[in-house]
């Protein structure tokens, strides 16, 4: 275990962590999520093990008939007429919660990993369907309270409101499928056969699950995929089933991913020490409140990476305006020295046709040519010590010095 914080932490010890497993799941491109009913709690449907679970509140309703709450969740009670009629009461009533109930923000979170393409799958213990929207990478351990199911053929239904009224009296209603067999066999005279009942599709305790096959299967497949990321959110960790799996995968994830991978775990309760050495960050709190803190670390750090695209991009269009400049002044530098060299042929040509006079004031003026060390052409008025200038001489200092040159060849001759 790496760290352990409490949602309930003062903003400065809970931000890094937040902000360590933002990244986390920033960077993870196959993520196993792994589900328990913590997570519905905010729906309105109640855990199972807390003090206000459905344990509990089994208990309570039911004070003369079970001793502890798992009783009404075991296969063990349909042996008994008057626990079995708890149970279809009771699940008439469940029923009813989940019917109104709503995705929480941490089922809408595992819903965005999937769009996102990084939800690998989700093994989910909750029976009231919340996370039905995964479709395919949807596994439910504990089955679903969506269908009911006939106990003699296995055939299935919809678990609809005149199913759930027929268990509300405490009474399974009779198999469709069987009954019309029945009916059948009636009128054909034959020997009539036992009828199956339903029950919901949900999986007790001691009896075996129906996809347990396919189930195993998906198990061994994903761990063959290499997940990078795990999160175990909303359960107590109790099912020995899911332990083995749990830690399997966390083994799987630390094995091939030793710096980048991350195994999570998210819950009210603290687990036991087992568990140190297979969760990297232990989150004590409720999980939608540590999906809020997560989702908002996980904008800040896309508006900040968004925010460095639009820096980069405005530096390169900046990058390629001042090339085009450049590229731009230095046409205009090699226009200069052109038209310089032109006009200075001109001058020097005239100048041989020219009459002193106007020789004399035609090179009374004088044009640099600066070149610089960047090898850059400017015109100058002026030169400096990182300059070279080329000067145009004048054909002839005066006219004065040129009469006094003339009279003293004169003389010599």
């Amino acid at each position: 275990m790496k760290v352990r914080f409490s949602t309930s932490d003062p903003p400065e010890v809970i931000d890094p962590h937040v902000t360590d497993l933002a990244a986390c799941l920033a960077r993870s491109k196959r993520a196993v999520v792994i589900t328990g009913a913590g997570i519905s709690c905010n729906s309105g449907i109640p855990d199972f093990r807390s003090s206000d679970g459905l344990y509990n509140l089994v208990k309570k309703k039911h004070p003369d008939v079970v001793l502890r709450g798992k009783e009404l969740f075991d296969a063990m009670l349909f042996k008994d007429v008057q626990q079995k009629r708890c149970f279809y009461t009771f699940m008439a009533e469940l029923k009813t919660l989940i019917g109104n109930a709503q995705p929480t923000a941490t089922h809408n979170f595992i819903s965005g990993m999937k769009n996102k393409g990084q939800l690998l799958r989700c093994y989910t213990q909750n029976i009231d369907c919340l996370e039905s929207n995964l479709d395919q990478q949807l596994v439910q351990l504990h089955g679903s309270m969506d269908k009911v199911y006939c106990t003699l053929c296995s055939a299935s239904y919809d678990f609809s409101t005149v199913y759930q009224d027929q268990f509300r009296s405490g009474e399974p209603p009779l198999c469709p499928k069987c009954e019309t067999n029945g009916n059948e066999r009636q009128r054909l005279g034959k020997r009539s056969l036992a009828m199956g009942t339903l029950r919901p599709a949900v999986v007790l305790y001691n009896e075996e699950h129906p996809n347990g096959e396919s189930i195993g299967l998906a198990q061994a497949t994903d761990i063959k995929k290499r997940p990078d990321l795990l999160i175990v959110m909303g359960t107590s960790l109790k099912i020995i089933a899911l332990k083995k799996f749990i830690k399997q995968m966390a083994k799987s994830i630390h094995t091939n991913h030793p710096r980048t991978g991350c195994v999570i775990f998210v819950n009210k309760t603290k687990p036991t020490k087992e568990w140190d050495s297979v969760f990297d960050y232990q989150v004590m709190g409720d999980a939608d409140t540590w999906v809020g803190l997560t989702e908002e670390k996980l904008m800040d750090t896309k508006a900040l990476a968004a925010a460095k695209v639009r820096l980069r991009l405005a530096i390169k269009r900046q990058s390629e305006e001042d090339e085009e400049d450049e590229v731009d002044q230095d046409k205009e530098n090699i226009d200069i020295i052109t038209t310089t060299t032109t006009a200075t042929t001109t001058v020097t040509k005239g100048r041989k046709r020219s009459s002193p006079t106007s020789s004399t004031m035609t090179t009374s003026s004088s044009t640099k040519i600066t070149i610089k060390r960047s090898d850059s052409f400017r015109t100058s008025s002026s030169s400096s010590p990182e300059t070279a200038t080329v000067k145009k001489q004048p054909l002839m200092d005066s006219l004065d010095e040129w009469i006094g040159k003339s009279k003293k060849r004169g003389k010599t001759s």
